[in-house]
């Protein structure tokens, strides 16, 4: 045996590279569907919440005497722009969620073309 410094090791294993090619295909569909799936449900979501704040202060009837009576246009507006801007970060969220599963899956299929080749 020589002193010299030892050739890289190359894996090649074919078993192994299906293996880590099934489970970098696994990442990319369920980046595609965590990316789909939140936006549709913000996209939801926001039909259903945004219209409550357009309802005007008689519609909105105080749940107690102690509250005070409904909501106030400021108010509506100021709580319309909040869950508007929720929404725009849960939208932003699910897509960067979405692509960065997906890159990762890339990523790990590239991972196992090195192992088979």
């Amino acid at each position: 045996m020589g002193t010299t410094e030892p050739l890289p090791a190359n894996i090649i294993d074919f078993g192994l590279a299906t293996m880590v090619l099934i489970l970098g295909i696994f990442f990319i569909i369920v980046g595609i569907i965590i990316a789909g799936v939140v936006y549709r449900e913000s996209r939801e979501w926001r039909k259903m919440i945004l219209p409550m704040f357009d309802r005007g202060s008689s519609e909105i009837a105080p749940e107690s005497s102690n509250e005070p009576g409904g909501l106030t246009p400021r108010m509506a507006a100021f709580g319309k722009e909040i869950f508007g801007r929720v929404f725009t970060h849960m939208d932003i969220a699910g897509l960067l969620g979405g692509a960065a599963t997906v890159i990762m899956g890339i990523i790990v299929i590239l991972i196992s073309l090195y192992i088979g080749t």
